[in-house]
């Protein structure tokens, strides 16, 4: 029982390896609707405009968006704490650091090899689809440096960084889970805290427990 995290950029396959895994591991994958339905039953509706929309400068003292993110934090610490889920995107790499049944994972590839899959998907010119994953790797960058604190950039914060223009999504899928495995049966030397040390209040951990499990069902 642990925790795989998933980020990716647009145009990776990151997506697709993660349900990959999660299908493999008996996993479920938890992506970005999961999360929202969480943060709606307490009333937090405006996560998707904070997370897609880059800060401004006045944008870092929004009383609203530091709550938004706060609880954002206690959402992914009680879906880690349920575990056996592949947690896909939201700076869950960062908030995860140092636990001994948690791996995390970066997913890239060339802008250009994006691109073209993103023109595959949706049409558009060449230089659109650039612009546009530009523009969304800035967000995202933003998100995660100036709300949690971390950069996504900076491969120290992963266990493992795998280029979808070298490996195949099927190659990147056995790599993770083949590692996977190898962490929990040789626990990290430079980690003491697990999944269990996790503080999360009772309510929300059975809110999460119920979505896992009505998701679970589905798959």
């Amino acid at each position: 029982m642990g925790v795989i995290t998933i980020s990716r950029q647009v145009g990776s396959q990151g997506t697709l390896i993660a349900q990959s895994v999660a299908d493999e591991l008996g996993f479920v994958v938890i992506d970005k609707e999961d999360i929202e339905a969480i943060m709606d039953e307490y009333g937090f509706v405006s996560f998707e405009l904070i997370y897609d929309a880059k800060i401004s400068f006045w944008g870092r003292f929004d009383e609203q968006r530091t709550k938004t993110v706060e609880f954002l934090r206690d959402v992914m610490c009680a879906i880690a704490k349920h575990g056996d889920v592949v947690l896909l995107g939201r700076g869950g790499f960062g908030l995860l650091q140092g636990y001994t049944d948690v791996l995390n994972v970066r997913i890239k590839a060339p802008l250009e090899l994006r691109a073209i899959r993103k023109q595959e998907e949706h049409g558009g010119s060449d230089r659109t689809a650039k612009e546009s994953l530009e523009r969304i790797d800035r967000i995202r960058s933003s998100f995660v440096s100036h709300d949690l604190g971390y950069d996504m950039n900076d491969i120290d914060c992963f266990d493992m960084v795998l280029d979808t223009g070298v490996v195949s999504t099927s190659e990147a899928s056995a790599t993770i889970v083949g590692a996977y495995r190898h962490l929990l049966a040789n626990h990290r030397t430079n980690a003491r805290k697990t999944r269990a040390d996790l503080s999360v209040d009772e309510v929300l951990e059975r809110l999460v427990a119920k979505i896992i499990g009505d998701k679970r069902k589905e798959t």
